[in-house]
């Protein structure tokens, strides 16, 4: 459905921005590997009165890097429209800190895990010369699979910054910062039990900040 709608809002731009470019190469296809950031799912703060308690931090953390594939059309030589969709491997990981007696507790892995991206966005680029800065912005699905408590697709909002680099006439590469932003509950979406001498605090809105290369491929 969202990238129905995305197809749509494209196809009504393409009368807007897609003249008086003769010769363009509009269609492409990319592929592209990235690294993201730990992301702060939950914490558990002891409740007043429970001396020696560690409290109890959930990660994100991935295990490999971010590898995506995209198809691109470009509707003037300024405006792109891109569908892209990447996988990364990742980790559950409750972070207990420092426990009784001052003794650190450590990291210990919940879940394996693989973070999928589906999603749609406009690339606006500035300048026109053979490296030239661009900004991006786009919207999609992210579903977070894991190995031992189940799955759950949240929606997502990525902002992205970068530079593209014309290799040849059809071949590009682009390098870029970027935050996707996914709204996952942890413990409703995943039905995670925790002991009453905590309280939960969800972080909602979680900030994703990666950087990713991209070779795209003109036709």
């Amino acid at each position: 459905m969202i990238l129905g709608i995305g197809l749509i809002l494209s196809c009504s731009l393409l009368p807007a921005f897609g003249g008086g470019e003769e010769g363009m190469k509009r269609f492409s296809i990319s592929t592209s590997a990235g690294i993201y950031s730990n992301i702060k799912l939950a914490e558990l703060t002891p409740l007043a009165g429970t001396a020696d308690v560690p409290d109890v931090k959930v990660y994100l953390e991935p295990s490999g890097p971010e590898m995506g594939l995209s198809l691109g059309y470009a509707l003037n030589r300024k405006v792109e429209f891109h569908l892209a969709a990447s996988a990364t491997p990742s980790r559950v990981i409750d972070d207990v800190g420092i426990g009784f007696a001052g003794v650190p507790l450590g990291k210990f892995v919940v879940t394996d895990a693989v973070m999928w991206n589906l999603g749609a966005r406009i690339l606006y680029g500035f300048g026109s010369g053979r490296l030239s800065p661009y900004a991006a912005a786009g919207f999609g699905l992210a579903l977070l699979s894991t190995k031992d408590i189940g799955s759950k697709a949240r929606p997502t909002v990525e902002l992205a910054a970068g530079v593209k680099y014309e290799i040849s006439l059809r071949l590009r590469a682009d390098i870029e910062f970027r935050d996707t932003i996914g709204f996952f509950r942890y413990f409703e979406d995943f039905g995670i039990a925790y002991i009453m001498i905590y309280s939960a605090e969800m972080h909602t809105v979680q900030h994703r900040l990666g950087a990713r290369a991209t070779l795209r491929y003109f036709f």
